[in-house]
């Protein structure tokens, strides 16, 4: 499998491109969001495109305020086929994110845990837009894609009272390539089982770590950098991308301590991970099987 970044001047522009590469093309928004294209679909994990926190959180202990710009707005993807939240933390299921892909009364497909499903109706999304999905649960679009929640734990694991989890991992089968997208969570040995008999190609992995000091306030964490590299290895993935750095200055890891660990286990700097630039797009392509 190979993967190959290409620049680019406007992600609004190559999302909405419809002379999509016969590949699987996905970019970074930051945090922990993605978008994918491949096999004609457009989808969107976990995206936090506004500047909600740091209007909710201005003046606390942690304010919030991007590190970055948000390289689009939801106004920019109208395209969306379907966008998937993980759980129902802001940075990866924002009320102001999302609400402007419904103006029109359609928009996307909403895939989210089963435990979220109020929280996403009290936000006026169309219950005929939501799928509420909850761990080993799937999700057949057609034969061209396909979904499998498994469970994540944001250092805890978490259920309502009907046994819905409350944070899922997403397993993406596009056919020639597949996708985890972990969400926040540590590794468990359920989980790597899981995550290994999908036999996924890429995995798509938090690496801003954990510290009691965070913990105790509210603030959970997720796999270091050496965590998810173990992580990866072990479920046999042939490519890594972390996220959820370089959003909040409270909650981060630098990307030369991303390298360093990575590096350490012989993860190698294009041929097996990226760290992912927004503006940037990554295709991946893999070679058929010789026979």
């Amino acid at each position: 499998m190979t993967c190959s970044p290409r620049e680019v001047n406007s992600l609004r522009h190559w999302f909405a491109d419809s002379d999509a590469e016969p590949s699987i093309q996905c970019a970074w928004v930051g945090q922990a969001g993605f978008l994918l294209r491949g096999n004609g679909l457009r989808v969107g994990i976990d995206i936090y495109l506004s500047d909600s926190l740091a209007n909710k959180y201005q003046g606390k202990e942690f304010p919030h305020q991007r590190m970055m710009e948000s390289p689009l707005t939801s106004n920019d993807i109208p395209e969306l086929d379907m966008v998937l939240c993980t759980h129902g933390h802001t940075d990866h299921m924002d009320r102001e994110t999302l609400v402007p892909l419904y103006r029109q009364g359609t928009g996307p497909l909403l895939i989210a845990p089963r435990f979220e499903l109020p929280k996403l109706l009290e936000m006026g999304i169309p219950p005929q837009r939501l799928v509420g999905l909850s761990e080993y649960e799937t999700f057949t679009l057609s034969e061209r894609f396909s979904i499998q929640a498994v469970p994540a734990a944001h250092e805890t694991r978490q259920y309502d009272q009907w046994g819905n989890t409350k944070a899922l991992g997403y397993l993406l089968d596009f056919g020639s390539l597949s996708f985890y997208h972990s969400g926040d969570t540590l590794a468990f040995p359920e989980l790597e089982t899981a995550v290994a008999a999908a036999h996924v190609d890429v995995c798509l992995l938090p690496v801003n770590g954990r510290k009691d000091s965070l913990s105790q306030k509210g603030i959970l964490g997720n796999l270091s950098p050496t965590e998810a590299g173990i992580f990866a290895h072990q479920v046999g993935a042939s490519f890594l991308i972390p996220h959820h750095f370089g959003m909040f200055d409270f909650n981060t890891v630098a990307p030369e301590e991303i390298t360093r660990q990575l590096e350490a286990q012989g993860w190698e700097y294009g041929e097996s991970y990226v760290l992912p630039r927004i503006n940037t797009v990554y295709t991946f392509t893999k070679e058929p099987r010789s026979l």
